[in-house]
């Protein structure tokens, strides 16, 4: 395999990831005393981040891991039932067909699974709160994640998923339903396809077609046994058909440190790889550290620890080069997928593939300055795109 040493084809970093890390705690001590404290998350955390949404959490390998995630007590203990599900589709406006493409696969595992749409809807504080913490597991849907973080901070639902994470509800979802539990997130929030009216529409007009989902890829190796779509765009099949829009930085929920890119590996119809798009928006963000999920990859966290989950009848970016031996980035995806640490050190992205298993404090660290928004970007995608369920000014 020949591994081409440029900007998208790049080997992991010689730098040691342990020595950035004692000189970025170093370099603020007399910044902000909260970047002193490495991140240790609740010990009630758990959660699966897949780098997709209906492409991973239709798999059923990938279910068996969010469902071993409930405590056992609650699964197999005196007087247990079925672990509920609940899923919030918001990011994809309360359609059925993301719902069981996400939620199918944990159904046939003898899971309960329960909807709260909010999308246009405004249940009650005592409804939401009565929801989510019934809930065993909480999948937040992929699609548009802007969307979705703002209808959350509308409705004030922040405070009660995060009470739901400290008391050992599992978090769990892909694209946009990883991004939300970090503090930020590399999005397709600004791409038009999206969109609720898009989407809506897409739905409607051909359901059977594509199994009632909204949009999807059409590669074959990204979809499924079953033909179900992802809801991240496909990749043009000419450089004249990409279409004209960007990734944006959007907010999370900050559950998690980090700026989150999925999708890591793919490129999406803008024609754009997410991993280069990624080092820019990194450049332009210095102080935090990226983590990148390929589309085909999971991030497990339980407590202090994480694993890597993937499985290699999946393509993925992480290759070895047989003349050197290096761990390369490949954006033709010949290897296994992976998740990748990068920071940008002296002006440069370093990268670095996350070790399969270890501490979270060790991949995950607050930023290392003060958090900046894109602020004319979210302004600009949310007018395009706005919550039908305010009156909110489109400023």
């Amino acid at each position: 395999m020949t591994v081409l040493k440029a900007s998208r084809k790049r080997p992991v970093s010689t730098i040691s990831l342990s020595d950035l890390d004692f000189s970025n705690n170093n370099s603020n001590k007399n910044n902000n005393p909260e970047h002193r404290e490495e991140f240790v998350p609740h010990p009630n955390f758990r959660g699966l981040f897949a780098g997709s949404g209906s492409d991973c959490l239709s798999d059923g390998r990938i279910a068996k891991e969010i469902l071993n995630l409930v405590p056992s007590s609650r699964r197999d203990g005196e007087g247990a039932s079925a672990p509920n599900v609940l899923y919030l589709g918001t990011a994809t406006y309360d359609l059925s067909a993301p719902r069981a493409r996400q939620t199918d696969e944990l159904k046939k595992l003898g899971c309960t699974i329960t909807s709260l749409d909010v999308s246009d809807k405004s249940p009650s504080p005592s409804d939401l709160k009565g929801s989510i913490d019934a809930a065993d597991i909480i999948i937040a849907s992929g699609g548009n994640t802007l969307f979705a973080v703002d209808r959350w901070n509308r409705l004030n639902m922040i405070p009660l998923l995060r009470a739901a994470s400290e008391r050992g509800a599992v978090l769990t979802g892909g694209s946009a339903g990883a991004i939300w539990v970090f503090q930020s997130g590399h999005s397709d929030s600004a791409d038009p396809e999206t969109f609720r009216q898009h989407m809506l529409d897409s739905a409607e007009m051909d359901e059977k077609k594509r199994k009632g989902g909204p949009r999807g890829r059409n590669d074959e190796d990204d979809q499924d046994d079953e033909g179900h779509a992802d809801e991240s765009s496909a990749a043009p099949k000419s450089e004249e058909a990409a279409k004209d829009w960007k990734y944006i930085k959007v907010p999370g929920l900050s559950f998690l440190p980090g700026l989150l890119c999925p999708h890591h590996d793919m490129v999406q119809s803008n024609g754009v790889l997410r991993s280069d798009d990624f080092d820019g928006m990194l450049l332009r963000h210095r102080g935090e550290r990226g983590i990148g999920i390929d589309h085909w990859c999971s991030l497990i966290v339980e407590g202090g620890r994480y694993r890597v989950v993937y499985h290699d009848d999946r393509p993925g970016s992480v290759v070895v080069d047989d003349a050197t031996g290096e761990t390369c980035f490949c954006p033709e995806r010949t290897g296994h997928p992976g998740v990748w640490i990068k920071e940008v050190v002296d002006g440069v992205v370093e990268q670095w593939v996350c070790p399969p298993e270890g501490k979270v404090s060790d991949l995950l660290r607050f930023p290392s300055s003060e958090l900046v928004e894109d602020s004319l970007e979210l302004a600009e995608c949310r007018c395009a795109n706005p919550d039908v369920a305010t009156d909110a000014p489109c400023d």
